[in-house]
């Protein structure tokens, strides 16, 4: 689509071309010479048609750039998770025990990283599954950061067993009883906020504040994708919640009337229950996370800890 106007006192048009059309082919957008609907141009361009020339011209110089910066989105997407892999050895050993909670891909692939090469296992923290259902619909995002619906803790389950790693789920209230046995807690944000806390599925407030009474360290495994610049100043408001007829039905008339129900779908993580993130270029503590999470697009240019850390002079 593009419209044609005329300067002042000329014959001369200015062509301006949408931004619904700029991926659209350059060949459906080619405009005609004003005054001649229907005609190509001819060998020969005249002055009335060259404004319309450069102005094609840009557009699709524009298009190539626009197209490239997608392409790049997506590879850095799909990789995300296998670079997150890459620094599973240095942080899993041997004959260790990993608290996880919800299935997700990402920490699949990183147990899976880890698994050959040492031998360790999993408690899976099992939430009821209409609930990891819910929280699947309202992330929306099914390829990164959760299993397929019909599946969830099962499939997440057989996959780890068939790697060789014991995998023990235990429902979600035995988690403070089994916590001192927990060597490591690996939890995937939702989303991780400016001040290094993160909003996760529900149920990831109380792991890390019984992980914080045993004094058991917490992983985040977070691609940079998922950085936000939001402060929490209102933590409430971040947490989504879904239908309360999925903890009590509402044929029970006489609890409905007496009780008020609610079915938060996430939990806002406070930043000092959060020992360490992982993300796909670098690892880093929650108190460099707080400073460099306010701009996430400086990241990529800044340098950052190596892995692991082993001590001296923090970056600035």
């Amino acid at each position: 689509m593009s419209r044609a106007s005329y300067v002042a006192g000329t014959n001369v048009p200015i062509t301006t071309t949408s931004l619904f059309s700029l991926l659209s082919h350059p060949s459906s957008r080619a405009p005609s010479p004003p005054g001649t609907p229907g005609t190509q141009f001819s060998d020969s361009h005249t002055p009335s048609s060259i404004p319309a020339i450069s102005t094609l011209q840009e557009a699709q110089d524009l298009r190539a750039e626009v197209i490239e910066g997608i392409q790049e989105i997506v590879d850095e997407l799909n990789q995300a998770d296998d670079q997150m892999a890459g620094y599973a050895l240095d942080y899993i050993h041997s004959n260790e025990t990993i608290l996880t909670h919800t299935p997700s891909l990402t920490l699949q692939k990183f147990l899976l990283k880890a698994a050959a090469k040492r031998k360790f296992t999993v408690i899976h923290a099992e939430t009821s599954p209409s609930h990891d259902r819910q929280v699947s619909t309202a992330t929306r995002v099914r390829s990164s950061s959760a299993l397929d619906d019909e599946a969830g803790s099962e499939q997440f389950q057989k996959i780890l067993t068939a790697a060789g790693v014991m995998v023990v789920v235990v429902p979600f209230t035995a988690i403070f009883a089994l916590m001192s046995r927990v060597d490591k807690v690996l939890l995937g944000p939702h989303v991780v906020l400016a001040d290094g806390g993160l909003v996760a599925a529900a149920g990831a407030k109380v792991i890390t504040k019984a992980a914080r009474m045993h004094r058991t360290p917490v992983v985040v495994l977070s691609g940079i994708y998922k950085l936000s610049p939001m402060y929490p100043f209102d933590p409430g408001a971040l947490i989504e919640h879904g239908d309360p007829s999925q903890v009590s039905a509402y044929g029970d008339g006489g609890v409905i009337g007496k009780l008020r129900l609610e079915n938060p779908l996430f939990d806002f993580v406070p930043p000092d229950m959060v020992d360490l993130y992982i993300t796909n270029l670098f690892v880093l503590p929650t108190i460099l996370l707080q400073t460099g999470n306010t701009d996430a697009r400086q990241w990529r240019s800044c340098s950052m800890l190596p892995v692991p850390y082993s001590g001296g002079s923090l970056p600035e």
